[in-house]
């Protein structure tokens, strides 16, 4: 018996054919978009902190004092000599605080004072200026001639004269002058050693001239 046309089996029908995906190319973009977040936040958090220690470090800046214009050695330092700056801090410099102007405004250069740098501790003398009636004087001495490793500011001494080299030594009591001891000069390659001492203002035209000849001495009094 034949089957009629109706009844003939037609063909399975075969599925859909899906798209094939290459083995890991789906989350590859997902993975590639996380580590461009990633790096976006670090080089936020690099830029943040940066900022940071830029701001801190512009806070730890400390008001200095500087010299304003050329102050000579043994002259006064006044107001107009000093101005401020403004400077980082740094253990290795050790300039006056402007907090301290008004006790430096008085003080006695020890050494000159040169418009622009920094003023230090060293430069000024210890104390206010030098009593009424007395002067500051230089007296270079030259080598054995002063016990500059035994002397400190504030050390009475007698400054000596003292005779040239073709000259005779007086049996008369050498001419002497009563100082105080200001500061206290390093030795040059000679020996010699400048010492500051304050004298009597009737004494310091007679012992500048006397120091401009070099031949003084310093004798160290006994204290107390």
């Amino acid at each position: 018996m034949k089957n009629s046309p109706s009844q003939i089996p037609s063909p399975t029908a075969a599925p859909p054919m899906r798209p094939e995906t290459p083995i890991g190319a789906g989350p590859a973009p997902r993975r590639r978009k996380r580590s461009t977040l990633v790096l976006g936040v670090l080089v936020t958090l690099v830029g943040v902190l940066g900022t940071s220690m830029l701001v801190r470090s512009a806070g730890d800046r400390v008001d200095v004092l500087a010299v304003a214009r050329d102050v000579p050695a043994g002259q006064q330092i006044t107001a107009e000599d000093l101005t401020t700056a403004a400077l980082p801090q740094d253990p290795a410099l050790q300039p006056v605080k402007a907090s301290e102007k008004d006790s430096v405004i008085g003080r006695r250069a020890t050494a000159p004072l040169h418009r622009g740098e920094l003023l230090a501790n060293t430069q000024i003398h210890g104390g206010k200026a030098l009593p009424d009636g007395q002067d500051l004087v230089a007296v270079e001495v030259q080598r054995g001639a002063a016990p500059a490793d035994a002397l400190a500011p504030g050390d009475q001494v007698k400054v000596i004269s003292t005779p040239g080299k073709d000259e005779a030594v007086s049996k008369s009591a050498p001419d002497e002058l009563q100082a105080t001891i200001v500061k206290v000069g390093t030795p040059n390659a000679s020996g010699a050693v400048v010492i500051q001492v304050a004298v009597a203002g009737t004494d310091s035209a007679q012992l500048a001239a006397r120091a401009a000849t070099g031949r003084v001495a310093i004798v160290l009094s006994a204290k107390g």
